[in-house]
């Protein structure tokens, strides 16, 4: 299987929208034409980032990160010191590489898959597990939101457990549900099902 990895890039700017997802990956798709290439690439959702009158605050902590095939590390290393326009300026800084986890419990903040409700959105979820050939529990979290173009779709943050090695790997590479670029389905690994906010 094609090894995945996450750069994660130091982020320079002052603020950024709380609907930013679309137009940050405008921006990213503008600095790196490749993006587009790979359908499985994804954005996790930027972290670091504090709320305040409308617009989210970026601080010394927020980081920018891009989960990627690893043929792709080079390009990713050009993107240090790229400026972004979301419309607020925005600078990648440098970037550290992370190999992708093998944990058995997986957390997504945002998985979006067409359904407006939970109960159509966990029948979707289970088809998905299992066309990916996961044996592995889910639950389903708190409603959120993606705006699209005019568009807000609803969304479900989703947690994966007691996935195998192998099986923890494959669902971080190839995610769940749709928007993949605008930070939906993008798995990170959990400390415990207990104890995740979902």
């Amino acid at each position: 299987m094609m090894r995945w990895l996450d750069f994660a890039f130091s982020v320079a700017g002052d603020s950024v929208d709380r609907d930013y997802p679309e137009g940050l990956y405008e921006a990213l798709r503008a600095a790196a034409p490749w993006l587009d290439e790979e359908p499985l690439a994804g954005v996790h959702p930027m972290r670091g980032l504090t709320p305040n009158a409308g617009a989210l605050l970026i601080g010394g902590r927020t980081r920018l990160v891009l989960r990627v095939p690893e043929s792709r590390s080079e390009a990713c290393e050009r993107l240090q010191g790229a400026a972004l326009d979301l419309p607020m300026p925005l600078r990648i800084g440098g970037a550290s590489r992370r190999e992708l986890l093998p944990h058995p419990v997986l957390h997504a903040k945002l998985v979006v898959t067409g359904a407006e409700d939970e109960a159509d959105f966990v029948a979707d979820i289970a088809r998905a597990v299992a066309e990916l050939g996961l044996d592995c529990e889910t639950i389903v979290g708190r409603r959120g939101e993606l705006l699209v173009g005019e568009q807000r779709l609803a969304g479900f943050s989703l947690m994966l457990h007691g996935l195998s090695a192998a099986q923890s790997l494959k669902a971080q590479a190839h995610g769940v549900g749709q928007y993949r670029k605008l930070g939906c389905g993008v798995f990170v690994p959990h400390k415990s099902v207990a104890a995740v906010g979902l």
